[in-house]
């Protein structure tokens, strides 16, 4: 009996350690969900739109004794309606494991991705591909090719309902399976390349990539070769599908770049999420390789009134640099401050006098310095040039002409 509980007690421990990282992964990914729930839910709200719009097209269907010219059908074997089982199988065997492995970071170690970020950009793909494929469908109907759809068949046609909410009322199982109509393009394409592609960006393995790749180009030849899709169908899905994910893509990593461990720039209150991430790891794994993680950009300085101005962080930045290496000495500079006072007011009272309403000054956060001392010329300082604009006879020092006086 101790032997089995002395080897039971590994299992325990790995059970406890999946749980633990389950828990930590949730308390992670539930603010980014709550940040993208309108982003899911509308995707998956949509995907009940494209079952009605699919149901629509097999009512406008118009089955025809002859079918369209195609070179797939010409040189492809048909594999006849006792093998369509085919394609079917490679879809399911691509769909499941993807569906799984947008679920690792719960359950591994290395984090590639966030969960809820993923399905947030990979349904807007998806969406926008099916919007794509249902005007495209809608504008021209051509007869299907599948066995079922061809002229004779009881399954080619259905009615068009009585009453408007007919529409709404979607019949899955029999879309699913024997829908006709919806070919251009191929939905099962659609589907598969969309996780393809995302495997692609945020996968590890380079083995799994090319695998996936040869099996949905096989999946493709498998769906004209079982005639459910005309070879047109296909083949726009593999350069419409691409172009989508990478237009999307480009605008995504505009504002949240694409790193090593991080898919996305954190959104505002992000940064304690990963913060907090990393406080709640215990042991080895708390020790994070900074040289590992992505280089986010810094955030701007907060200023009054809550905007930010990147000229005044950039000149403040070059007077620290200035400073930092001995620049041009800044002479009188409670003078020049106090007149740069009274020339404020004397402008503000002068707008006050015609009735014009002055621009508010930008008000800017005030960077602690060195004391006026610092300001004082010394003794070894340069004496300008002579011809240079600025330059005094009467003993004081010149200001050069490009000093910036902050």
């Amino acid at each position: 009996m101790w032997n089995l509980v002395g080897r039971c007690s590994p299992c325990s421990a790995w059970l406890v350690e999946i749980w633990r990282r389950i828990r930590l992964e949730f308390t992670v990914e539930l603010p980014l969900l709550k940040a993208r729930w309108k982003q899911v839910l509308f995707g998956a709200l949509f995907q009940y739109v494209h079952g009605i719009f699919t149901q629509l097209a097999h009512r406008m269907h118009q089955p025809q004794e002859q079918l369209l010219g195609d070179i797939g059908f010409k040189y492809l074997p048909e594999l006849g309606l006792e093998n369509a089982w085919v394609s079917e199988t490679i879809f399911w065997c691509m769909f499941i494991p993807f569906i799984l492995w947008t679920f690792s970071p719960f359950v591994t170690a290395r984090k590639r991705f966030y969960t809820a970020v993923l399905y947030a950009r990979l349904l807007m793909v998806l969406v926008t591909c099916q919007i794509l494929r249902i005007i495209s469908f809608t504008v021209t109907q051509l007869p299907a090719p599948n066995y079922h759809c061809r002229l004779g068949k009881d399954t080619a046609v259905r009615e068009m309902p009585k009453h408007w909410w007919g529409h709404v009322v979607v019949d899955v199982g029999r879309q699913a399976t024997h829908g006709c109509g919806d070919l251009i393009f191929s939905s099962h394409t659609t589907f598969v390349l969309t996780g393809v592609l995302t495997f692609t960006e945020y996968g590890e393995t380079l083995v799994i990539k090319v695998i996936t790749w040869i099996a949905v180009t096989i999946m493709g030849l498998c769906i004209i070769a079982s005639r459910k899709h005309y070879s047109v169908d296909v083949v726009v899905a593999f350069y419409t599908v691409p172009l989508v994910f990478y237009t999307l893509h480009r605008r995504w990593t505009t504002k949240r770049p694409v790193q090593e461990d991080w898919p996305h720039r954190p959104l505002a209150g992000e940064e304690e999420v990963e913060l907090a991430e990393m406080d709640l790891e215990s042991g080895e794994e708390s020790k994070v390789d900074m040289s590992k993680q992505p280089l986010l950009p810094p955030l701007l300085p907060v200023v009054q009134q809550g905007r930010a101005s990147v000229s005044h962080s950039r000149s403040s930045s070059r007077s620290q640099v200035e400073l930092g290496k001995g620049g041009p000495s800044m002479p009188n500079l409670p003078a020049a401050a106090a007149a740069d006072d009274a020339q404020r007011g004397s402008g503000g009272a002068a707008s006050a006098a015609s009735g014009m309403r002055q621009p508010r000054p930008r008000s800017i956060s005030v960077m602690a310095g060195p004391p006026p001392e610092a300001f004082e010329p010394r003794d070894d300082s340069p004496t300008p040039r002579e011809g240079r604009q600025g330059a005094s006879t009467s003993g004081l020092p010149a200001v050069p002409s490009k000093q910036r006086i902050t």
